[in-house]
């Protein structure tokens, strides 16, 4: 019998796409989970009974889950991050994950300076206002000779703050492992993170979902930001304390935030994060920075590679559990 590879990829619901047509050339068997929404645990349990591998979207991938998946041998994450799954069950179970850092760079950053210049300029605020027949001419915020800062200057961190430079924005970072081309490149000034948001006049996050990480922009951060800054975030919803972020937004400490990603995805209802959906000052989409049919190709054949590389005996570029190799693989 062929084997089977399981897609659970948002941007994959049928065999009419690259990667799916790809897969069924090459002889193995599809399923695919074709709902909008992420699939539940019991559908996991289905999806990845017999499959080899997956090619994930970014459910998550617990220890039960995997022990429930005895022939699965990669997990193929399509996109940068892979803090939704178990690396350390992944590895004690021998299953390789992969994720595709590369693909979604420029989308991302585009969206970025999207929600950066959507909340500055308060174009959303217009927008509803005329719909609603009114003729409301408010006063946005500038951006020239404005202070940025980029806090995380990996890849998607640089290609914002290169875009940034040409509305000419000065730009200041934080990152614990700096990134020379942010000071020789681009002319920008690392800080310590307390600095930075004292001085900013809007806050880009660009951090991997971690331990060390996980609501870093509480409270304390949020009242040291100027009044009249914004938060942007397009990285993780667990970077921030949403609770203390409403708070912020409610009482006047910062001005708004431009938000892509949430805690909770969906925000479940009562929740932080659905307060902040609906907050007149913020600008929010639903994790959609990489969603264009460009990006959406590239991140499809990078973790088809992966995928193909690992049932082919080969070892990935980007793998998120090395050790696997290490241990033993399926």
């Amino acid at each position: 019998m062929p084997d089977i590879i399981a897609i659970t990829a948002a941007t994959i619901k049928d065999e009419n796409n690259e990667v799916a047509q790809t897969l069924l050339e090459q002889g193995y068997l599809l399923a695919i989970h074709r709902a909008l929404t992420p699939p539940s645990r019991d559908e996991q349990r289905v999806l990845l009974g017999e499959a080899v591998a997956v090619l994930a979207g970014s459910e998550p991938f617990t220890r039960e889950v995997l022990q429930n998946a005895p022939a699965l041998k990669v997990i193929s994450r399509n996109g940068i991050g892979f803090d939704a799954i178990d690396l350390d069950a992944a590895t004690d179970l021998g299953i390789v994950v992969t994720y595709v850092p590369d693909a979604m760079v420029d989308a991302v950053a585009d969206m970025t300076l999207g929600l950066l210049l959507a909340c500055a300029r308060r174009i959303t605020e217009y927008d509803r206002a005329l719909k609603a027949g009114e003729w409301r001419r408010i006063m946005g915020a500038d951006l020239a000779n404005r202070t940025l800062g980029v806090v995380g200057t990996g890849r998607i961190g640089m290609a914002v703050a290169r875009r940034a430079r040409a509305f000419r924005l000065r730009l200041v970072g934080h990152d614990p492992y700096p990134n020379p081309l942010f000071t020789e490149e681009l002319g920008g000034d690392y800080l310590p993170l307390e600095d930075l948001l004292e001085v900013s006049d809007y806050v880009s996050l660009h951090l991997p979902a971690m331990a060390e990480t996980r609501r870093m922009f509480n409270a304390s951060c949020l009242a040291r930001m100027k009044p009249s800054a914004y938060l942007i975030n397009c990285a993780r919803g667990s970077l921030v304390d949403e609770p203390a972020l409403v708070e912020a937004l409610t009482t006047g400490k910062i001005a708004g935030a431009g938000l892509d990603v949430f805690a909770d995805e969906p925000p479940t209802p009562g929740s932080a994060g659905e307060t902040l959906m609906r907050l007149p000052n913020v600008v929010a989409s639903p994790h959609v920075a990489a969603a264009t049919p460009v990006t959406a190709a590239r991140m499809g054949r990078a973790a088809l590679a992966n995928i193909l590389g690992v049932l082919g005996g080969e070892r990935p570029s980007h793998v998120a559990n090395p050790q696997v190799f290490e241990r033993g693989t399926r």
